[in-house]
């Protein structure tokens, strides 16, 4: 159903968020809206990335390439003055030729340097993990482990997919991967769906697949608290690796969903850009020239032949493994691989010859590659840069080591950039980053985005930082920096391991059974990984980037809307030509710690909650509370969110456009008498992360750090208030953000779509704005960023401080004296609802897109006010999954055209005020179709109510949803406490309702909430 690339996105969903406000999210952090997103508040979600996080410590498992949020605009207008550039590597000042080899670091042993994974002895297996192989040469790895308790996460992996695709037939394992929930001999399409619906488990959240490069993985995930759930699931993989139906009509009835799925992912302006950089990755290696998706002439030729020839070769026990992970015993989970599995036969001809997928199998790209690729749907203008790497084995000790070192390496570039970037040296104004991702099986790359007003000058100083790294050699500071960030991180994946989740143990066996990506037990991966750090040295790093900078010449492409608005491929490779290495800019001394302790104040009042066991809280008199709740969800983890009232909507007309920039930069600048850089430093030794945040109704801060770290967390949260900053580097970043936004808002459709909703929802009020205007960017400057930055987060007056996780309440009782009793108090205020209410009658906005696209898709709005309660928080959780089945039975099955179909539904907590959106894609041709069909399902529900066994699979899926398996649902509830009382809706209490609902419940609730007599249409299409 969906790339690796796209699961992956799939795991970052909000789910239960606020509609609206779904879209804000991705609209301030940057992100290509396709489809119009759900609207609406934000004051539920609490969900910011922290800053500075330690680094990923699974270096084997693939990783989507990290694009950063924003890109420049084709206008380039003007950002605020950048500091002078500084001249600081060696040259010949007449020449302007640099003197390489003058004061090139000499790397003693290392001046030969060729990498070699020596050695070859396997990775250890996690003990704890059983790795089993059934007569018929099915693989099966099987796990216990009780997080979540009673959950069970499963996998089937099949050692096949695109690269095997028949020659002329490209996208034949991916389609096969569609037909696979088409029906097999045992269950037809229809009791396929229902029967998994029946236990939990629905499209998406739950129940999903993928094809890669590589291979294809079928996953869902259930509970036990149904008898019948465990047989199902076992039955249904056995069914999916042998006996697959595939009828030439379900081939047929598929194709339709197949190509919008390719026009979605491939056709869009992103999709047609990403193909391109996908082609330029692949060059030389041996997946030049494939196709993932395929293309629309390969998906309307495949047949019921084609992928039967495909499943019969390919579809075996052989070369399949299955892997479960749950709340259950081995010897259970053994028993059921045999009794589903081992009758399964094994085919008399031996496995075909797979392509070899490691180290060095592709004759990568010996010059620098420069081109242009523009889109006019894109909207974005940004320089990409990559470098190839070879797939060191991730299955033997050498080659994890030099996976493991490249992994250091670009934490060790990265704080040289950033350096560089804070110093003045680098004109480009996004932050400067280096990636490290896995494109495929045999292909890993380096990558960085870059966006500023001269993208040129700003390849060649991002290039020169690079070179100068090489050439002048890293620094001890750099390693001592980069092994300390990584032994953080070590060690808090250490303390944490015990509520390591089930879902990542299941995809670390994925990895394995496919490339033999590490499955050792936490504790020998740290101590491994630990002792490694001890060996690098600033020499042997130094070669090492040497060699693959000597061996992966840069791959640079200009990307945008229009070429005229980015640099051509001969001034890109003007650019690279005037690379100079750059020596190593001045290291600012460290600070020791973030601030000396406040002396405490007594709280005046505490006290017990009822809502969760051992809940405590404190109120101060600077007008804040501190709520507590201890939970073992998360081993060695607290979570911790401040929330107080007033957001935006106490910030001058029009700030919601800008109030995100001014929260970013503050959090890019570091607090008090740190800077950004010394900041960054200090934090990369903690687990301590915190950003701050102001939405429509509430503004504070979201983080987490381990208890022995907490300290920290308290104290940034302290200084963000007390002594926030921003600096020139972080309002440039943020002018470049606001252009890149403003850009995007003008050209690109889906962008417009969505802004279009929004204006249209809050019927062109001025206090509804996401996008900054032209006087607003040229206004940006650090003081009115911290200005309003200031309005709503330089003082408190309700703030409510809520610390969930693995701390003793003592510990949180210092902290809450400490930082949060001493807080500056400010004069007590609280929101104002601007919401002029949703608009009586049907608005349809009509948005242009190429005949072409791949962006025509339809979204429709509803709105009502509802008193949010327990009972209609359960009755809207329970209605979105009603309409998300019946459209997907309606829609996306019963229609056949649409890829992507879905609702959400969701309150704003202050007002009452509820959202609803449902999104389709598909062709032009088939919106106005597709439209009558959800307004069909909406009228049925609403004077229908629904049917019994719909009203049952919808409460499963509710009940699956509630089950407390994370800090953030506890989270959630206490801040509402404010709100609702006694009654937040809490996991329990949400399931204590649920067992009680009723289709008149959700026929009152849709007759409030979802009206159809009262939407707004949003079609992107073919004018």
């Amino acid at each position: 159903m969906r790339s690796a690339a796209d699961l992956v996105a799939s795991l970052r969903r909000l789910r239960r968020t606020s509609a609206l406000a779904g879209l804000a999210l991705a609209l301030t952090l940057g992100l290509m809206v396709t489809a119009c997103a759900p609207f609406g508040t934000e004051d539920e979600r609490v969900a910011v990335e922290p800053t500075a996080a330690p680094p990923v410590i699974d270096t084997t498992e693939p990783v989507d390439r990290p694009e950063p949020a924003d890109s420049q605009p084709p206008e380039s207008a003007e950002l605020a003055p950048a500091p002078e550039q500084v001249e600081v590597s060696p040259s010949d000042e007449e020449s302007g030729e640099p003197e390489p080899d003058s004061d090139r670091l000499d790397l003693g042993e290392f001046n030969d340097y060729e990498p070699a994974d020596a050695d070859l002895t396997r990775l250890s297996v996690d003990e704890e993990i059983l790795i089993g192989t059934l007569d018929n040469g099915l693989t099966y790895y099987l796990r216990s482990n009780d997080t979540p308790v009673e959950g069970v996460e499963m996998r089937l992996v099949v050692n096949a997919g695109a690269i095997l695709d028949p020659e002329g037939a490209d996208g034949v394992a991916h389609y096969l991967e569609h037909m696979l929930f088409n029906g097999t001999e045992r269950f037809s399409k229809n009791d396929l769906i229902q029967a998994l619906r029946s236990i939990g488990t629905d499209f998406g959240p739950d129940l999903n697949a993928y094809t890669s490069a590589d291979e294809t993985v079928y996953m869902f995930d259930f509970l036990l608290d149904n008898p019948e759930a465990l047989d199902l699931a076992f039955e249904v993989l056995s069914q999916w690796l042998s006996a697959a139906t595939l009828r030439p009509e379900d081939v047929e009835a598929e194709r339709g969903i197949v190509l919008d799925e390719y026009r979605l992912t491939e056709e869009s302006a992103n999709g047609r850009i990403t193909q391109y950089l996908n082609a330029i990755y692949y060059t030389g290696s041996i997946y030049e020239g494939m196709l993932i998706g395929g293309n629309e002439e390969t998906n309307n030729a495949i047949t019921e032949a084609h992928l039967r020839e495909f499943y019969e070769t390919w579809y075996r026990p052989d070369n399949a493994a299955v892997i479960i992970v749950g709340d259950l015993p081995v010897t259970d989970m053994e028993r059921m691989v045999e009794q589903y599995f081992g009758s399964l036969a094994q085919p008399s001809d031996p496995i075909p010859a797979q392509p070899v997928r490691h180290a060095f199998t592709a004759d990568f790209i010996t010059e620098p590659f420069t081109d242009v690729v523009t889109d006019p749907d894109f909207g974005f203008v940004s320089m990409s840069i990559d470098w190839q790497l070879p797939a060191w084995p991730a299955s033997t000790v050498g080659g994890d080591r030099l996976r493991f070192m490249e992994g250091v390496i670009a934490q060790m570039l990265e704080i040289r950039l950033d350096k560089a970037f804070q110093a003045g040296l680098m004109s480009q104004a996004s932050e400067p980053f280096m990636a490290l991702w896995q494109q495929a099986r045999g292909l890993r790359l380096y990558g960085t985005n870059l966006r500023g007003p001269d993208l040129k000058q700003a390849t060649t100083d991002y290039l020169s930082v690079l070179e100068g790294a090489a050439h002048y050699g890293f620094t001890q500071d750099e390693l001592d920096r980069a092994a300390l960030a990584w032994r953080t991180g070590l060690e808090a994946t250490l303390e944490g391991a015990e509520t390591t989740q089930s879902s990542a143990y299941a995809s670390r066996m994925v990895s394995h059974f496919t490339s033999g990506g590490g499955i050792e037990s936490t504790s020998d991966r740290v101590a491994r990984l630990g002792a490694l750090l001890g060996t690098f040295t600033v020499e042997e790093l130094t070669a090492h980037l040497r060699w693959i900078l000597d061996n992966a010449p840069p791959l640079v492409v200009s990307l945008g809307d229009d070429p005229a608005n980015v640099p051509t491929a001969a001034e890109l490779q003007a650019a690279i030509d005037a690379v100079i290495p750059v020596s190593v800019p001045e290291t600012e001394p460290a600070i020791e710690s973030l601030m000396v302790a406040p002396d405490p104040v007594a709280p005046t009042g505490e006290g017990g909650l009822a809502a969760f066991e051992g809940a405590f809280e404190w109120v101060f008199g600077n007008g804040t509370t501190v709520v507590f709740v201890p939970s073992d969800l998360a081993a060695n983890q607290v979570n911790v969110t401040a929330q107080g009232l007033g957001g935006w909507s106490l910030l001058p007309v029009g700030s919601s456009a800008i109030r995100f920039h001014a929260t970013a930069a503050v959090a890019a600048s570091g607090v008090g008498d740190a800077s950004a850089t010394q900041l960054d430093e200090y934090l990369a030794g903690t687990t301590a992360r915190l950003s701050p945040y102001i939405s429509q109704f509430t503004e504070g801060f979201t983080g987490s750090a381990s208890p022995d770290d907490l300290e920290d967390l308290f104290a940034l949260l302290h200084l963000f208030v007390t002594e926030p900053r921003i600096s020139q580097v972080a309002t440039n970043e943020q002018i470049q953000s606001m252009q890149t936004r403003r850009t995007a808002a003008d050209n690109s459709p889906g962008w417009i779509a969505a802004i279009s909703m929004w204006a249209a929802v809050y019927q062109d009020s001025p206090w509804f704005t996401l996008v900054a205007t032209n006087e607003q960017i040229a206004a940006a400057t650090p003081d009115s960023l911290l200005e309003l930055y200031k309005m709503r987060l330089g003082d408190v007056d309700d703030l409510v401080v809520v610390v969930v996780g693995d701390v003793d309440r003592e510990t949180v009782a210092e902290m809450a004296t400490r930082y949060i009793g001493t807080l500056p108090s400010g004069a007590s205020d609280s929101f104002v609802d601007h919401n002029p209410g949703f608009p009586a009658g049907v608005q349809r906005i009509t948005i242009p897109v190429a005949a072409d696209s791949g962006e025509t898709g339809l979204n429709i709005a509803f709105g009502g006010n509802l008193p949010v309660t327990v009972e209609s928080l359960v009755a809207g959780d329970v209605t979105e999954n009603l309409i998300n089945d019946l459209l997907d039975v309606t829609v996306r099955e019963g229609l056949g055209e649409t890829y992507s179909i879905g609702s959400s539904i969701s309150p704003a907590i202050q007002t009452g005020a509820w959202e609803v959106v449902i999104q389709a894609t598909g062709a032009a041709d088939v919106l106005e179709e597709s439209l009558a069909t959800i307004i069909a399902v909406i009228e049925d529900l609403r004077a229908n109510g629904p049917t019994e066994t719909d009203l049952a699979q919808a409460i499963s899926v509710a009940r699956d949803d509630y089950q407390l398996d994370s800090n953030s649902e506890i989270v959630a509830p206490l801040l509402r406490r404010r709100h609702l009382g006694d009654a937040p809706g809490t996991p329990e209490q949400r399931l204590q309702v649920l067992g009680q609902i009723t289709a008149d419940d959700i026929q009152r609730f849709m007759s409030v909430v979802v009206n159809s007599g009262n939407r707004i249409e949003v079609f992107r299409t073919v004018e």
